[in-house]
């Protein structure tokens, strides 16, 4: 390899981590990626991403947003009984936006007829974490936390 092409190539390379090591310095983050939750079919409907988005109205999307899923995951027929209760745990600014941690349960019975035998289905204690910006909602497992009372 002649000089010029060495030193051309070594020159490429400090801009390249000079350029890369500015953004990291800068405080450049990188936004969430757009999209929403696949939302289960049943009488409760998907709420209306929050705006503005902020600690406090993303404290009640969330714990709206998980409350009517865990529900419809629940809920079978028009013959269900379903009780759900939820908790916000956490809601933490972050550079993209909010992570918030929310904890559920509940359980669902169905019963047609008083002859018919009795559907039971549990939602167990469980816990997610949600990332809200102003046009993503992302739901992902968190550990569990102590129980819903």
């Amino acid at each position: 390899m002649n000089r010029r092409t060495l030193l051309s190539t070594i020159g490429a390379g400090v801009v390249a981590v000079s350029g890369c090591l500015d953004n990291r310095t800068a405080g450049t983050t990188t936004p969430l990626q757009p999209g929403d939750i696949d939302f289960p079919d049943g009488p409760k409907e998907r709420p209306e991403r929050p705006s503005p988005v902020s600690e406090n109205t993303v404290r009640e999307y969330v714990k709206r947003h998980e409350y009517r899923y865990v529900y419809n995951s629940l809920w079978i027929d028009e013959h269900t009984d379903v009780i759900v209760d939820c908790r916000v745990d956490s809601v933490e600014q972050r550079q993209w936006g909010y992570e918030a941690v929310v904890t559920c349960t509940g359980y669902a019975e169905s019963q047609e007829n008083p002859t018919a035998t009795i559907a039971h289905a549990d939602w167990f204690t469980q816990s997610y974490r949600y990332r809200v910006s102003e046009n993503t909602t992302q739901r992902l497992e968190a550990k569990n936390r102590d129980p819903v009372s």
